[in-house]
Formats: C-alpha cells, sequence, structure tokens
C-alpha cells in the first residue's frame, strides 16, 4: 500500500464516522423534539380532563348542598 492509499482508506474512514456522528446527532435531536412536544399535549390534556373532573365534582357537590358558590355568599 502507498501512502497515498492509505490516506485515502483515513479519509473515507473519517467521512463515515462523521456521517454517522451527524445522523446520530440529527435523530437525538428529532426524537428529542418530539418527546417535548407529546410530553406538553399530554400535560395540556390532562390539566384540561383534571379540570372538567373538578368542575363536575363541584356541580355535584352544589346539587346535594354541601357547598355554596362563592358569588351566592352574602357580604355583611
Amino acid at each position: 500500500m502507498t501512502l497515498e492509499s492509505i490516506a485515502l482508506w483515513l479519509g473515507y474512514g473519517v467521512m463515515v464516522c462523521a456521517a454517522a456522528a451527524l445522523l446520530t446527532l440529527v435523530l437525538f435531536v428529532l426524537s428529542y423534539a418530539c418527546v417535548y412536544s407529546t410530553n406538553k399535549w399530554i400535560k395540556a390534556m390532562m390539566c384540561a380532563y383534571d379540570l372538567n373532573t373538578l368542575r363536575s365534582t363541584m356541580r355535584q357537590l352544589e346539587a346535594e348542598g354541601k357547598v355554596i358558590r362563592k358569588s351566592e355568599v352574602k357580604n355583611g
């Protein structure tokens, strides 16, 4: 093997390693973005579900007379 062929193989090896590292980085960033957006969406859905559950529970308790709305309380 000549010095030029060794340099050629080393160059190809470096390019292959750089391409693999770049591909890994891109996939990591994309997966992180997907996980972040999915978690944000799930938290929003859980908050909406909790709020709806709380509202229905409060309506039920108001109907049973166990709680009074703040707007119905007379000051004074």
